[in-house]
């Protein structure tokens, strides 16, 4: 599933090599996505320490999650004309969905490992209303349904500190 990380100066449909390079960098998470087996938990592992620190900061969150989602609609649309569809290595959707995850629930370390779960568990199994919005074309779709992934992750980590508050930080 991985790939290489790209060359700094390739020749892309009439892109600048600086730009794929940034842009790639970018939309894979500073490369975590080229890791060579399961790249979208890798990425999401990463994303967990600032995801700590973020469900501290609601206003800091709320303004990086928007502006990464934004900003991998943007990637994800314009790396598909040059990967396919939903790359693999396009892992920008998993950083908004790991964030999301935390997003207004100050968490323990065992929270932060029962809410990787829960994200990981919604990202992958896809409930039906999620993987139909996957449907919609370029980054949109990309972005939209780990957006829903990480609300239902949120929602039910939410539940889990109230009910369990050793979860709670």
């Amino acid at each position: 599933m991985g790939a290489e990380v790209p060359n700094p100066a390739p020749k892309v449909k009439g892109r600048s090599g600086v730009r794929f390079f940034l842009q790639a960098a970018l939309a894979s998470g500073f490369f975590t996505g080229y890791f060579p087996f399961a790249p979208a938990t890798v990425t999401s592992l990463f994303t967990l320490i600032p995801a700590y620190f973020l469900s501290r900061n609601p206003l800091i969150a709320a303004v990086v999650i928007i502006g990464l989602f934004f900003l991998g609609v943007w990637l994800a649309d314009d790396l598909e004309k040059v990967w396919g569809k939903d790359p693999a290595r396009v892992t920008i959707d998993e950083i908004v969905g790991t964030l999301l995850t935390f997003f207004l629930i100050p968490v323990s370390f065992l929270g932060i490992g029962v809410g990787f779960v829960l994200w990981r568990g919604f990202d992958i199994i896809k409930l039906p209303f999620i993987n139909r919005v996957q449907n919609v074309r370029g980054g949109w779709g990309v972005m939209l349904d780990d957006l829903l992934s990480g609300i239902c992750a949120n929602l039910v980590l939410r539940l889990l500190v109230f009910l369990l508050p050793i979860l709670g930080g």
